[in-house]
């Protein structure tokens, strides 16, 4: 039955083929985009600023509310450095990164709430830009870009 109404479609509609492989391609962007998200909060709840900026783009600009842009991975590395040896970060998904794919970008909205726990109470994190509360629930908008086949955040803020 499901060839017949893919045979009918063809005949019919010439262009359901390529919306049928676009679809598909699109439904693999999205996974690849919500992977790079897991993985993204495992290596922040892990400190691993490695595994961290892989899920940047070289080009990256973080636009921190209240702070300076950080622009490219190794500015971001190096503001990570001392935001992980003040503290230990758990995230709590309130609203899962939901994607909406536009050729090779992609714009991802997500609310996060971000638990923080000072390795020393006396010093704080005091990078400007970082999160310094011991709970930030933030609404993220991401601009992604789709380089050599990969997703990679291009663009990153909240609220």
């Amino acid at each position: 039955m499901r060839r017949l109404l893919l045979l009918v479609l063809l005949v019919y509609f010439p262009g359901a083929q390529a919306d049928e492989s676009k679809s598909a391609a699109v439904k693999k962007d999205i996974e690849q985009i919500e992977q790079l998200y897991s993985n993204w909060r495992e290596a922040v709840e892990t400190a691993d600023i490695p595994r961290y900026v892989t899920a940047l783009h070289p080009s990256i600009r973080l636009f921190p509310p209240g702070a300076a842009v950080i622009n490219t991975t190794a500015n971001y590395a190096k503001f990570l450095v001392p935001v992980f040896e003040a503290a230990d970060y758990k995230i709590e998904v309130k609203r899962a990164p939901a994607a909406e794919v536009i050729g090779d970008f992609a714009v991802v909205e997500y609310e996060y709430i971000i638990h923080l726990k000072l390795k020393n109470p006396g010093e704080g994190v005091s990078e400007p830009g970082a999160l310094t509360a011991s709970r930030s629930e933030a609404r993220y908008f991401d601009v992604l870009r789709k380089t050599d086949g990969k997703w990679k955040v291009w663009r990153h803020t909240w609220q």
